[in-house]
């Protein structure tokens, strides 16, 4: 309610008015004692409705001040409702940050509890994925200032899923294992069969690999682990890729091949790790 239009309203001019005229009544009465007179007693009479009318006035003016106070009060909780709620959202995103960062210094810990003379970068968060890429290419943080190198793998806990394709400053675009661009030397840790890891068109919106060149007399079986293979010397052996779920022969009836489902989930990565050194690296290695 907006008081200051309300006090230089008509209504409240009627109401000085009658209060105005009711002190005057008041002060009358008080003169005059227990003597009232017959103008005393019809003037109370015709006043009577007027005093209705000035209560009527009263409560109506209460009740919009009640209204306009507890309004102002519900307006001040509110801003201060709001306020703690941003301060909580900001610890929130705090907390949020350190617990990222706790998951990916965990899983480095793991990488190197595995790892062979691995020389690691520091964990790199992933930005964003490369759009309109069914093989789910992404960004991360980290460049060429940090040490990395178009070539290095990349990698996590789970095993492999990449490598650097591009390369800026601050930042690098990693191809995954579902991308027709990479070629990883792979050998099934079961059978010992051994083929090349290469995306496929027909398999990586659905999330999976191809494993190639694969004998047709080979023993792989579906559920079989794949892992790096370490012949090229472009990745060291024993990564994880993924395992078997199906397995067939090319239209060519020249070579086998197996379908691969990797063992990191891409969809879900928060960071990775780029692989900056490793026994064996640029070293071939067909025994």
């Amino acid at each position: 309610m907006d008081l200051h239009a309300f006090f230089k309203s008509a209504k409240f001019r009627v109401l000085l008015c009658i209060l105005a005229l009711l002190c005057g009544v008041m002060l009358y009465s008080i003169k005059s004692g227990t003597h009232t007179d017959l103008f005393t007693r019809m003037f109370r009479t015709a006043s009577e409705p007027l005093q209705r009318f000035s209560a009527s006035v009263t409560a109506e003016t209460n009740k919009h001040l009640d209204t306009y106070f507890k309004s102002k009060a519900y307006r001040d909780e509110n801003a201060a409702l709001r306020e703690e709620i941003e301060r909580l959202n900001e610890q929130l995103i705090g907390y949020d940050d350190a617990l990222q960062e706790l998951r990916a210094l965990r899983d480095q810990l793991a990488i190197k509890e595995k790892s062979d003379g691995f020389v690691m970068s520091e964990p790199c968060r992933v930005l964003m994925p490369v759009s309109n890429d069914p093989a789910g290419s992404f960004f991360i943080d980290q460049g060429e200032a940090e040490g990395i190198t178009v070539g290095a793998p990349v990698i996590c806990s789970h095993g492999l899923i990449g490598v650097i394709s591009e390369l800026s400053n601050h930042s690098a675009k990693v191809a995954t294992i579902l991308s027709a661009e990479l070629s990883v030397g792979a050998v099934d840790l079961q059978s010992g069969d051994s083929g090349i890891i290469e995306g496929s068109l027909k398999y990586s919106p659905d999330g999976k690999t191809k494993m190639i060149y694969l004998s047709t007399e080979n023993t792989v079986k579906a559920d079989d682990l794949i892992i790096t293979s370490g012949t090229t010397g472009l990745f060291p052996r024993g990564l994880q890729i993924g395992t078997v779920e199906q397995v067939g022969i090319e239209e060519t009836g020249l070579t086998a091949y197996a379908v691969i489902r990797p063992a990191v989930d891409l969809e879900t990565l928060e960071s990775v790790t780029v692989l900056l050194d490793f026994k064996g690296k640029g070293v071939a290695n067909h025994g």
